[in-house]
């Protein structure tokens, strides 16, 4: 019996110290994007790209973010993909980005240093910008 509830209790934690929440007062940047591939470039490249190298680089250069690649399965935007970028509140953010939704300072240089990161590779998959609409969100 004790061995059980040992187990029990063992899983249990490890299910709880691996959950991802969005706590109360985070903002989640909610990013539509209509990628045009380039010649030869499929679908599945481009979004290994955009998980393995550009979403971690991405994490490393706005430090305070988390960013998930999303993939539209139905509705009015079936073909697109997504991008949701997680701050822990608005301030964190803030760092970055300006009300009117251009960046700050540190936002500039946080861009660069992303832009540094994956050189020419962001040019080998997609043309240039493609990112459509963006809705920035409050968790209440």
């Amino acid at each position: 019996m004790k061995k059980a509830l040992f187990i029990f209790a063992f899983a249990l934690l490890c299910i709880f110290s691996f959950g991802q929440t969005i706590h109360k007062g985070s903002l989640m940047g909610v990013h539509i994007l209509t990628p045009t591939l380039k010649e030869g470039v499929t679908m599945e490249e481009y979004t290994n790209f955009c998980t393995h190298k550009w979403i971690p680089e991405v994490e490393k250069a706005f430090p305070g973010a988390k960013a998930y690649l999303l993939k539209s399965v139905r509705g009015q935007d079936s073909s697109s993909l997504g991008i949701i970028v997680i701050f822990k509140n608005e301030a964190e953010r803030n760092k970055y980005w300006k009300s009117a939704g251009t960046m700050t300072a540190a936002g500039q240089a946080a861009n660069q240093k992303l832009a540094d990161a994956i050189g020419q590779d962001a040019e080998k998959y997609a043309v240039l910008p493609y990112l459509d609409k963006y809705n920035d969100w409050l968790v209440l």
